[in-house]
């Protein structure tokens, strides 16, 4: 019996990873970027955290592993993103991941002064997103609204005046 047990979860196991190795990848769809938000941030700690709504458009389930890349507020290079995870994408579904991020302060100070002259805020986010098949691009890129540059300017300008 103990033979069988062995055999059977020998072959059952083989089975496994050649069904998984011989999934076509290639038909596969990249996920998109529905929504980013800003939960909080800090200033004095030189952090913010993103919710980051992420669509899953495949059939099935997609394990993300990594998402990295750089985040830049009117040109201004404002911070690397490197967070890992054991989270999967659900099939054709959205779901939020909470990114924690470590932000330059300079450069954002620099990129809120510069807010404040021209009345706009373009962001840019290039990066990747590591899952089992290999590196998905993302890219995002518009302009922050009217309420969300205020958001900003207080958060960024004013908890770095405080002591």
């Amino acid at each position: 019996m103990k033979i069988f047990s062995i055999l059977f979860l020998t072959f059952f196991t083989l089975t496994h990873y050649c069904h998984a190795d011989a999934f076509d990848y290639s038909s596969m769809k990249y996920p998109e970027i529905r929504d980013i938000k800003l939960v909080s941030f800090s200033a004095e700690q030189e952090t913010a955290i993103f919710d980051v709504s992420v669509y899953n458009p495949n059939t099935y389930k997609l394990p993300v592993r990594e998402l990295s890349g750089e985040i830049y507020l009117n040109k201004q290079h404002v911070s690397t993103l490197d967070a890992t995870s054991k989270k999967s994408l659900a099939p054709l579904a959205t779901q939020v991941f909470t990114v924690p991020i470590k932000v330059n302060s300079d450069a954002l100070m620099t990129a809120a002064n510069d807010v404040m002259l021209t009345g706009t805020a373009a962001y840019r986010f290039k990066g990747y997103m590591m899952t089992p098949v290999g590196e998905l691009p993302i890219s995002e890129s518009g302009q922050l609204t009217a309420e969300q540059i205020l958001t900003f300017l207080r958060a960024t300008l004013f908890t770095q005046n405080r002591p």
